[in-house]
């Protein structure tokens, strides 16, 4: 999906853009559960997205984990599991 925060100011756009990318992420990760490495591709491939978007980081961050409902919720992960999403999201972040 083609979404440009730079350029897009439509509420209605980037709302369907969030669900969009929620709902790839939700899938991927939950298709990755018990997998460190798939779960690492998968954090990958959302933050990606997020930044082709131009999304802020605020945003970026506030929609995989802080949000209610956030995608790591959504896709009912292990706390095993969801200490992987969060370490793969801070080695992008720090890389």
């Amino acid at each position: 999906m083609n979404y440009d925060a730079r350029t897009n100011t439509s509420e209605e756009d980037r709302a369907a853009f969030i669900q969009w990318l929620t709902d790839q992420t939700v899938a991927q990760l939950q298709a990755a559960r018990g997998d460190t490495d798939a779960i690492h591709n998968a954090v990958k491939i959302y933050v990606k997205h997020a930044l082709d978007a131009n999304l802020p980081f605020e945003d970026i961050e506030e929609v995989l984990g802080i949000n209610e409902p956030c995608i790591m919720d959504l896709a009912e992960l292990s706390e095993a599991d969801e200490e992987a999403v969060v370490d793969a999201f801070e080695d992008l972040c720090n890389a």
